[in-house]
């Protein structure tokens, strides 16, 4: 999610084995949240690390964390603006009503304000985490400008074992790295889901960076969806749904791919979260 939907309805999404709240204490003192979702085999077929967008630790991803716990993998969701706190509170749920104009210019100032060095050493933090706390491997999955980071943790994070982003923006200005430029350095598998309608992100960078991929000989999977916007998994997404349930079930069999290979006595997925965003 990046754009918010008109109204909210409770999605009716399948509830973890386990759930819970703790903090990891970074390096320069800061606090940070994580939310785990856990299926009945704890992270022992490995972990998928929430990477949220401009609008942050959200209950829509801790949704999708519940989800991935559905498929038998941990869903971790990382606060990694836990140095620039949370949005007022009448601003911070995007996903229940309809973003104002000023919520988008203090969460699109929060995430400005958030070092890209920083944000990396956080992924960090919590990849060597999830790794001593028994998740053979881990994947990250981001949306939006998560996305962005997502392809720079493919790069520069230790130990991870594939990337997921959902129309992460591929080229940005200064002082952040774009994507187009660190190709070259992406060391892990990589899925990039894209809507063709998003004006941010043209179809002719999207074709640059798949070829850039193929070049520098990355194993990738680019997928883009004809007439879909910016941020169209989404609760209630009505005629994106069809589009949803395909991004979806292209997103969980590239995890199984990547994770479920090294898994041990982990039982096969529920199938729940392949179904989408669903009321």
């Amino acid at each position: 999610m990046c754009v918010s939907p008109d109204d909210y309805q409770d999605p009716g999404t399948p509830k973890a084995a386990r759930e819970s709240e703790r903090r990891l204490q970074a390096d320069d003192g800061a606090s940070i949240r994580l939310f785990t979702a856990e299926p009945e085999g704890g992270l022992g077929a490995g972990a998928v690390l929430i990477i949220h967008d401009i609008w942050g630790y959200t209950d829509f991803y801790k949704d999708l964390a519940r989800r991935i716990a559905a498929e038998g993998y941990a869903g971790v969701l990382i606060d990694l603006f836990a140095r620039q706190g949370d949005l007022p509170p009448e601003l911070r749920t995007p996903e229940r009503k309809p973003a104002t104009a000023d919520a988008m210019a203090l969460a699109r100032d929060r995430a400005a304000k958030a070092s890209e060095d920083r944000i990396l050493k956080d992924i960090q933090l919590a990849v060597d985490d999830l790794q001593k706390q028994g998740a053979p491997r881990v994947v990250c999955w981001g949306f939006c400008w998560g996305g962005t980071v997502t392809y720079m943790a493919g790069a520069r994070v230790r130990g991870l074992a594939g990337v997921i982003a959902y129309y992460g923006f591929l080229k940005v200005g200064p002082p952040r790295t774009s994507p187009l430029d660190i190709v070259d350095q992406i060391q892990v598998p990589v899925l990039g889901i894209f809507g063709g309608a998003d004006p941010g992100i043209p179809l002719e960078q999207i074709a640059d960076f798949e070829f850039r991929l193929e070049k520098a000989g990355k194993t990738a999977q680019i997928e883009i969806y004809e007439g879909m916007p910016h941020g169209f998994i989404r609760y209630n997404p009505s005629e994106h749904q069809v589009v949803i349930d395909d991004a979806l079930r292209k997103t969980f069999e590239f995890l199984d791919q990547i994770l479920r290979a090294f898994a041990t006595n982990v039982p096969p997925p529920q199938g729940e979260g392949r179904e989408g965003m669903r009321r």
